[in-house]
């Protein structure tokens, strides 16, 4: 079964083309992952699957279902659309480079809000499902501390936790680990590792090459708004014969 299904997605801004006819379908279960140089169009990718950007063409189909939406005249969603979209992006959760954690709740208000507000869960229920996630994330101790008591990795973990609460059928990971300190990178890409483990479908946008060839059921490269190759880890890291792929991957490795 097809999870995401993109056809001919494009985005502009004014003139500049950002996304240029970009087709793709991931599978259930299937994990993904997005590199290229900065500019490729990998994040307004993401952000357009679940509308945070209004693409400019195209069609977005997530579980078989076409996503009707419609804009104004300054081709901002409507505010219908943005009403239907809150049921889109709880079906597709999103783990941004800056947390986006509200600063005034403590960890567990951060988890629970969601789900009671946009799928009308109860405080019980929705606390119940906190605690669990915050086990699986390894934070359950710090369920009433402020974001600003916690390291930026613990923070990450606990923007995963918030965004599985809404029980979605695909994570989408822009450059999560992008923002953090070197030695707290590995327990973000822990987490993420175990999700892909329990078979979530997943697309991750990401520079930690390593993490992207022992994680991915497949690799796209981007560039310029397009997809320039795609293939499995092996094929993309260790036998492609892409010139552009190349030189990539050598000045990510020469950082």
């Amino acid at each position: 079964m097809t999870t995401i299904e993109l056809k001919k997605i494009q985005k502009k801004y004014g003139e500049k083309v950002v996304l240029d006819n970009v087709s793709l379908s991931i599978k259930k279960g299937e994990v993904v992952s997005v590199i290229g140089p900065s500019g490729a169009g990998k994040s307004t990718l993401l952000r357009c699957i679940n509308f945070l950007e209004v693409p400019s063409g195209g069609e977005i189909i997530i579980e078989g279902q076409p996503i009707q939406y419609s804009v104004n005249s300054i081709g901002q969603l409507t505010l219908m659309s943005k009403i239907k979209m809150s049921k889109v992006r709880s079906k597709v959760g999103m783990v941004f480079q800056h947390f986006n954690l509200w600063k005034h709740k403590t960890v567990l208000e951060n988890i629970i809000e969601g789900p009671i507000i946009v799928k009308k869960k109860t405080k019980a229920e929705a606390i119940e499902k906190a605690d669990e996630l915050l086990n699986k994330v390894g934070l359950y101790e710090k369920r009433n501390d402020h974001p600003s008591d916690l390291s930026g990795g613990q923070q990450q973990r606990i923007a995963i936790a918030r965004a599985l609460a809404m029980e979605p059928t695909v994570m989408l990971f822009d450059e999560c680990t992008s923002a953090l300190d070197p030695e707290l990178v590995g327990e973000v890409l822990q987490i993420m590792t175990d999700l892909a483990k329990e078979g979530m479908t997943m697309m991750i946008v990401t520079h930690e090459m390593r993490f992207a060839k022992q994680v991915s059921d497949r690799v796209i490269f981007m560039e310029n708004g397009r997809i320039v190759v795609e293939g499995s880890p092996t094929q993309i890291f260790d036998s492609n014969d892409n010139d552009r792929v190349t030189r990539f991957l050598s000045s990510i490795q020469n950082d």
